[in-house]
């Protein structure tokens, strides 16, 4: 085998004839000074293994990965071909006895080939470690990011609901979790970055980073929410502002503090958390009214009542154990903050009166109650 990562332009290797290890076709050495050096079919032949093109950010962050995985005794091995799923990861390495493939991606992957990609690799006892490119790692303010389906679908994927990047320019890793949304594509999440001739491979594929969430920044996301004018929203966020003017005479700006809970499992809905925490806010309260006892099985229908009525959006499919998992934090969370009482089990009462009219700046010390400990 040979590769020509960090290889030099040397015409000794035009001398040289190679072969595909995939289809056994013949290779041309490619040694321009426009792109890395690299291996090419000759013409007309076709491959079983679909060869994505790589930049040059791709090419370096593989080459420092793989070098990095020799330091910790992983015994990398640089794109192998796997005929038993004709799959070709971008590393493999052994880590705490366990074969790992490690694919670096800094491409946008579909959802399809994802799943296609990870499946084959889990069929085979090899667990798939994705590793995102760091520019793919976009901050909006404190303590946020942009992640897109492209982000979620490694995320969802992983067991502790962690994203990895890797910037061979910086040469860090940067460890995200505890994504909680806030609208559809930013998230509050906490973001560990560490050095990789720091990183140990075990505890950065294997353990449960720490979560260092400062829940200021989420008020400070809820008080730029306040004060921005809402002149292009999507239709469920106007079906909800129209229906809060309806039964609350509450503008949007105005919404009230429990419909901006960070719940952890929230992540399930593509909705923004004020549109499905607004929906059933308002089922609560008009039940609180009436002093009707508020059951936790009532809540979770009128949520499952929403997503089939597209006033709430999933990100992806889930069982009822997720959405009921989401739904149940948002509850304890209000009954933390003493907004309902639990007077048997999963059964609740409004504690105070849902409070409408309340001014901006009355509005702004309630979230703050809330979200600064």
């Amino acid at each position: 085998m040979f590769h020509l990562l960090g290889a030099q332009r040397s015409q000794k290797l035009k001398r040289g004839r190679f072969f595909c290890p995939v289809c056994g076709g013949e290779l041309d050495v490619k040694l321009g000074l426009q792109k890395a050096p690299h291996f090419a079919h000759k013409q007309n032949k076709s491959c079983s293994i679909e060869a994505e093109p790589e930049s040059a950010y791709h090419l370096e962050g593989k080459r420092q990965l793989y070098v990095w995985l020799k330091t910790q005794q992983a015994s990398p091995v640089l794109e192998p071909y796997l005929k038993n799923i004709n799959q070709r990861p971008d590393i493999m390495a052994k880590i705490k006895r366990r074969m790992l493939a490690v694919e670096y991606q800094c491409a946008t992957l579909a959802q399809d080939v994802f799943q296609k990609r990870t499946e084959g690799f889990k069929q085979a006892g090899i667990i798939p470690q994705w590793i995102v490119g760091g520019s793919r790692l976009k901050r909006t303010s404190p303590s946020f990011y942009q992640l897109t389906a492209f982000h979620w679908q490694f995320i969802h994927d992983h067991p502790h609901r962690e994203l990895l990047f890797y910037c061979p320019e910086t040469r860090f890793f940067h460890q995200l979790s505890s994504s909680i949304p806030f609208y559809t594509n930013h998230s509050f999440c906490s973001v560990q970055t560490i050095p990789i001739h720091q990183a140990s491979a075990g505890d950065l594929f294997f353990a449960e980073s720490k979560s260092s969430l400062r829940y200021d920044n989420w008020m400070k996301a809820i008080h730029r929410f306040r004060h921005k004018p809402h002149r292009f929203i999507s239709k469920e966020t106007n079906r909800l502002r129209l229906l809060f003017y309806e039964k609350r005479q509450t503008p949007l700006s105005f919404l009230p503090t429990e419909v901006f809970v960070p719940v952890t499992k929230g992540a399930v809905f593509r909705s923004p958390v004020f549109v499905w925490q607004g929906f059933l806010y308002l089922f609560i309260t008009d039940l609180g009214h009436k002093r009707a006892p508020i059951r936790f099985s009532a809540v979770l229908q009128q949520c499952k009542l929403h997503i089939h009525k597209q006033n709430i959006a999933l990100r992806y499919e889930c069982s009822e154990d997720c959405l009921s998992e989401a739904v149940k934090q948002y509850i304890d969370f209000l009954c933390k903050k003493g907004f309902l009482r639990e007077t048997q089990k999963e059964v609740y009462m409004l504690n105070q009166p849902a409070e409408g009219g309340r001014s901006l700046q009355e509005l702004l010390e309630r979230d703050r109650s809330c979200f600064i400990e």
